[in-house]
């Protein structure tokens, strides 16, 4: 059995060192996680993780294409009385769970339902809605395509999103701060000169990489879905953009052909319908693409693209262990000894069943 134990340490000091520095938890999930150990104690909190969160959010936990439920139990608790009371002014409770839900993966992409869909240059509904859920500009989607192909652009949709990222933050932060800040806008500007994987420099893959990782521990707080379901949606994108040989496992309303997209345990090998499907499930989705082996090709052009493949396994863990509520748990857990309100013992406790969720059995 392989285990991620010194990947999820890492990952708890730097989420820890990151919520150290607010006074007050701003996500909703860490509010949550906050105020359950607070009030119900270590044992009750360890049954309230990831299963029972989807349980509780959506109708059928099981199903890639759950509806969410309206009015989860959890309501009536205390804790969550405290929530909401913890929010900023002018707040609700409905306004709590839609970020909860968000924050979660409980949310799906069906243009005109789920996401308001305009040309926005991406030529298909499908592809636009998952871009624009992700935050994807046209441009980069498109570049990805011309330079690496299909099936590498959604292997890749991480690196997709690092310039993403990268460009955001070249609009947020002024110019004359940026070095400063360690942003490299130029990374942009090269990579839009690349027409092929070989272009692109090892030193750009790198940089991409460490800011990708760096936002995965280091959630984004506000409107808009978490880094982990941004870039599922975006390698959902690239999919849907690619098209399906044995017919498409979507209707054009949106809803699941049941005679082409996978469901549960049987759709292992197949596509689910991915605009229809929890941000969640696509999710375990992006991540089995990630773990699937890639066409080996031979041309000379293609060693970067090789070496491209193999960064992948440097997000992969992150991905994979970011869809956990108890990581979140135990960084909480981390925060609360700090602040001298939970024992390091009780935190330990915490940690160590976070650690045993992200154990995987090999290949």
């Amino acid at each position: 059995m392989r285990c991620l134990a010194g990947v999820v340490h890492w990952a708890w000091t730097w989420i820890f060192l990151s919520a150290a520095a607010c006074a007050a938890p701003a996500s909703i999930m860490e509010r949550m996680q906050t105020q359950r150990i607070a009030q119900l104690g270590i044992d009750a909190s360890m049954e309230h993780g990831d299963a029972w969160l989807a349980s509780q959010l959506l109708e059928d936990p099981q199903s890639p294409y759950s509806a969410s439920i309206a009015q989860p139990g959890f309501t009536n608790e205390t804790w969550w009385a405290e929530v909401v009371a913890s929010l900023p002014e002018g707040t609700g409770e409905a306004d709590a769970l839609n970020q909860l839900r968000q924050e979660f993966g409980a949310t799906r992409a069906r243009p005109g339902v789920d996401v308001t869909v305009s040309e926005h240059g991406f030529r298909d509904s499908f592809v636009a809605a998952h871009a624009i859920k992700a935050g994807l500009d046209a441009d980069i989607f498109w570049h990805m395509l011309d330079v690496f192909g299909y099936e590498r652009a959604r292997r890749l949709a991480g690196y997709a999103m690092g310039l993403q990222l990268l460009r955001e933050q070249v609009t947020r932060v002024p110019i004359d701060r940026q070095l400063d800040s360690g942003i490299d806008g130029d990374v942009v500007a090269r990579f839009f000169r690349a027409t092929q994987p070989s272009h692109i420099s090892t030193r750009d893959i790198r940089y991409l990489n460490i800011l990708v990782q760096h936002g995965l521990l280091h959630p984004a707080r506000g409107p808009g879905i978490p880094l982990p379901w941004r870039i599922a949606r975006s390698a959902a994108a690239f999919r849907d953009a690619e098209g399906y040989l044995y017919g498409p496992p979507c209707r054009p309303d949106a809803t699941p052909n049941p005679t082409m997209a996978g469901s549960g345990a049987e759709s292992d090998l197949r596509t689910p319908c991915l605009v229809a499907a929890t941000d969640r499930a696509v999710h375990r989705w992006h991540v089995a693409e990630l773990r699937r082996p890639m066409i080996r090709e031979t041309h000379a052009k293609d060693s970067m693209a090789a070496k491209l493949g193999m960064l992948v396994g440097a997000l992969l863990p992150l991905l994979d262990m970011m869809a956990l509520a108890e990581i979140v748990e135990a960084a909480i857990a981390d925060d609360m000894v700090t602040a001298n309100t939970l024992s390091r013992a009780d935190a330990d406790i915490l940690s160590a069943r976070a650690t045993r969720l992200t154990c995987v059995i090999p290949e």
